[in-house]
């Protein structure tokens, strides 16, 4: 039953958001939250981001 679940759900992400598609990423520094727009993907398990590599949205530690 648990299989059937997982694939039941994997299709369901597939099919909503494996496309490129614009989603609302949340983090939260120290205490306060941030929303940002990003475009992302769904594929095998897993989001991919997407962003331009110098805006606001990533901080290179």
């Amino acid at each position: 039953m648990y299989e059937k679940m997982c694939e039941e759900a994997e299709k369901i992400m597939t099919e909503r958001f494996g496309k490129d598609m614009v989603i609302a990423l949340a983090t939260v520094e120290k205490g306060v939250p941030y929303v940002q727009y990003v475009n992302a993907y769904y594929e095998n398990g897993a989001f991919y981001v997407i962003t331009y590599v110098f805006s606001n949205k990533i901080s290179v530690l």
